[in-house]
């Protein structure tokens, strides 16, 4: 989380940015990306109960994927063998993976260690989350023949930095590429910061960093191989995959249909047009995690407007807004299968961080201690609201960075790898001071995530009744 700490920083610092404005971001045209409003209010209240969505008030979205969802009902249901043994493949299956930066590592651990995934019907992702989506969207298809270059890949869990234990090969698997793109031997590795300094970039560019790195490791990860993947889960199963964004102009957030951008890979042959596409594509997912002034927001077209964009978590820690305009769209009926894979805490903790209260304060850690509150609050809200729709469906599957709920879990902090509790990596990469990703401590998380996701260690569970 932490999304507007850096933000709070600058404020209580007494920066003043005005006279030193940047230039609105050119988008990639053509992009005219389908989006789904993600609000609360009156929209959320022409439905006195979720289990009551197909009474609410019918819009253009609702009934453009929920008419994907009855087809996918369809499509779904002779299925056999090893795929309908997949958690019930017979019921709908859905995925809201959160945000949480760097925690992202846990939930890419954790899905690994899982071993068989479902083939889930809607996907949605926030921030990490959405980074996170399409390789999960993928997880039981084969590596794309196209993903070729990896040299990327570095970080412990690659075995480059002497790491023993959790190891993973690059193409083995759509969710070991997950894994390892939280694999970092460095901070530099993902996000570049500004010359200067923090303040200094802030004050000149716009930003403290950039996310120049992560868009040329995407650029290797989402290739046209793996667009033409997820298009062709959407155009042949009706399959649906959105991100999360925030627009920074309406101050409204949006789902991004992610399948219908990628299926338009399937239509062209043209090198420049397939091109576009990967950009528009990955711009989207960069759009979805940037967070002023840490790294700048991105302009995208959507059918609605062009419009400057940035971390979908900014208005929801997670989202399943387009599954109930799903089940409106599609009648309201049948059971379902909710996964939520909340990658971060949920708790602000104790002030002081140390469980005695806090002696001393000043204006700075009173600003960030409130926004940390607000971003918790903002994820509690999310998962509330997720939960809600799987109990009502009649099925759960919840887990967080954390040992609440679990019987004989270790907290994440303890958990050991390569001979040194999370805590102490934490501790040991913060010498180097980074921004926001601590090489090790991401290791070390996804491990914890591994054997939790072996273990099968949700946090809540809610069974289907028989």
């Amino acid at each position: 989380m932490h999304l507007l700490r850096s933000l709070a920083v600058l404020v209580a610092a007494g920066l003043s940015l005005a006279g030193c404005s940047q230039p609105r971001p050119k988008p990639i045209l053509g992009c005219n990306y389908q989006v789904v409003p993600l609000t609360v209010g009156p929209r959320w209240r022409t439905s006195a109960r979720i289990d009551g969505l197909a009474t609410a008030v019918q819009e253009p979205a609702d009934a453009r994927i929920g008419a994907l969802l009855r087809e996918r009902r369809a499509r779904r249901a002779p299925l056999l063998g090893a795929e309908a043994a997949k958690a019930g493949a017979s019921s709908d299956q859905f995925l809201a993976l959160s945000g949480g930066g760097q925690h992202g590592a846990f939930g890419a651990g954790f899905f690994y260690g899982m071993g068989s995934l479902p083939s889930w019907d809607i996907v949605t992702g926030v921030s990490t989350g959405s980074l996170q989506s399409t390789l999960l969207f993928l997880a039981n298809q084969p590596v794309p023949a196209d993903r070729t270059d990896y040299d990327w890949v570095d970080g412990p869990l690659s075995g480059k930095q002497g790491a023993t234990g959790f190891v993973v090969k690059p193409g083995s698997s759509n969710v070991g590429d997950l894994v390892l793109a939280y694999s970092i031997a460095r901070e530099a590795d993902l996000l570049r910061k500004r010359a200067g300094g923090a303040a200094m970039g802030a004050l000149l560019r716009g930003s403290t960093a950039s996310f120049a790195p992560l868009r040329a490791r995407l650029g290797k990860i989402m290739t046209i191989g793996t667009l033409q993947a997820v298009g062709r889960e959407w155009r042949d199963q009706k399959r649906q995959l959105f991100v999360g964004v925030s627009s920074l102009d309406d101050g409204e957030g949006y789902g991004i249909d992610m399948t219908e951008l990628a299926a338009r890979t399937l239509s062209t042959d043209s090198p420049a047009e397939l091109a576009r596409l990967q950009g528009c594509y990955v711009d989207a997912l960069l759009a979805s995690s940037s967070v002023p002034p840490g790294v700048p927001p991105i302009t995208l077209q959507t059918v609605r407007s062009t419009e400057m964009y940035m971390d979908g978590g900014a208005r929801f820690g997670m989202f399943l807004q387009p599954v109930t305009a799903a089940l409106r769209g599609a009648g309201g009926d049948g059971q379902g299968h909710v996964t939520l894979m909340v990658n971060t805490t949920m708790d602000a903790g104790p002030w002081s961080g140390t469980g005695q209260p806090m002696q001393r304060w000043s204006a700075v850690t009173a600003a960030l201690r409130a926004v940390d509150l607000l971003e918790t609050q903002v994820y509690r809200f999310s998962a509330a609201e997720v939960e809600a729709l799987g109990i009502a469906r009649g099925g759960l599957d919840m887990a967080y960075l954390s040992a609440s709920g679990v019987s004989g879990g270790e907290q994440p902090a303890d958990h050991v790898f390569n001979g040194k509790p999370c805590a102490a990596w934490q501790a040991i990469d913060a010498r180097a001071k980074p921004l926001q990703f601590y090489p090790w401590y991401m290791a070390c998380t996804a491990d914890y995530g591994r054997s939790r996701g072996a273990a099968g260690q949700w946090n809540h569970r809610v069974s289907p009744p028989h």
